[in-house]
């Protein structure tokens, strides 16, 4: 344990919480004196806290006449602090799973839903990570008629709906048997992982049937490859939310930071390596490991797509990020996604 955290005492706690505090809001050194009008305590008294908390790597001095900011030490203290009050807000968590409902059974529409959440409520960016073996196993598919000359095929698996584009069809729609050849085609396919079909069964089974639309066979082919198992992605909001905070107005600074995030490979380890089995994590500034994350704080929250699958979501923002409002509002959508694909599954085994 950080053996200067142990000599803080509560007064300069309750300093350094206040300095975080209004520095996160004003983005500007935080002076004494605007201190001590918050606070029971003499401006000189404060002035004196800040030196020795200065002295301790809690804070900085960009110049001999400004005020403080704080340091990652001290954002890192504060974070701690909430973290250790941080609760799941259960009404607010089935408000969302109440939300998330109404959509279609489709797992990226419901990690898009996810991040506009987190869009409207913070001004960060966020972020959502899919793992690299979703269990997707398929529990029906289904060809539907859409107009006397149009059909779709709507494939659905344990973690959702997936549907294709419009099929034109010379013969018309009611003529071609679609519930017995939805029904065969089914009876295979149900049960199975997405890598176990085996298209040559599929077109062994549409042989059977001498009224097939022209191209059905490729259609499928095109839905089932959509649905393999895909390697480990990151899905980003945009990224000029960013903008408006004054750590990144500068053009070059923009830029590196989008360099920086855009490297897939470095974002999914930084972020696996420091959740871990945690509800919420804070990577803060150089804790991320990495120079290009050095001005970032991170928020992450695992979510489950399946008992043996979780990603995560959360936001990017600079580390004077607004942690108080932004940590549970990252825990509770965490929560209320993982909800909901817990009922999708149940639903699909039932």
């Amino acid at each position: 344990m950080d053996t200067a955290k142990l000599t803080i005492s509560e007064r300069k706690r309750r300093i350094l919480r206040l300095l975080v505090k209004h520095y996160i809001q004003r983005v500007k050194p935080i002076s004494s004196g605007y201190l001590a009008k918050l606070m029971s305590l003499s401006s000189a008294t404060i002035r004196n806290e800040l030196k020795d908390l200065t002295e301790l790597g809690y804070l900085e001095q960009p110049h001999p006449a400004s005020g403080r900011i704080p340091t990652f030490r001290a954002y890192r203290l504060y974070v701690d602090e909430l973290m250790s009050k941080l609760v799941v807000d259960a009404d607010e968590v089935q408000h969302l799973v109440k939300a998330f409902r109404q959509l279609e059974r489709e797992l990226e529409l419901l990690l898009s839903s996810s991040l506009e959440r987190l869009m409207r409520e913070s001004p960060y960016l966020a972020y959502v990570t899919v793992p690299e073996h979703p269990p997707l196993i398929i529990r029906s598919l289904n060809l539907l008629e859409v107009d006397r000359h149009q059909l779709v095929i709507v494939l659905v698996t344990d973690l959702g709906v997936t549907q294709s584009g419009i099929i034109q069809t010379d013969v018309p729609v009611h003529k071609l048997r679609l519930g017995l050849l939805s029904e065969r085609l089914t009876n295979y396919l149900r049960g199975r992982r997405i890598r176990q079909v085996r298209m040559r069964e599929l077109r062994r089974i549409l042989s059977d049937f001498t009224r097939v639309p022209v191209g059905l066979a490729d259609r499928l082919e095109q839905v089932l490859a959509r649905l393999r198992e895909p390697e480990e992605r990151v899905i980003f909001t945009e990224a000029y939310r960013l903008l408006t905070h004054p750590e990144f107005g500068e053009g070059e600074r923009f830029r590196h930071l989008v360099d920086s995030i855009s490297d897939r490979e470095r974002f999914l380890s930084t972020i696996e390596q420091r959740v871990g089995d945690r509800p919420l994590a804070a990577i803060i500034g150089d804790e991320a490991g990495c120079e290009e994350f050095a001005d970032l704080s991170i928020l992450a929250s695992n979510y489950e797509l399946d008992e043996s699958a979780r990603g995560q979501l959360g936001v990017v923002g600079p580390t004077r990020l607004e942690y108080r409002k932004t940590m549970p509002l990252v825990l509770n959508v965490a929560q209320a996604l993982s909800q909901v694909l817990k009922e999708w599954r149940s639903r699909g085994e039932g």
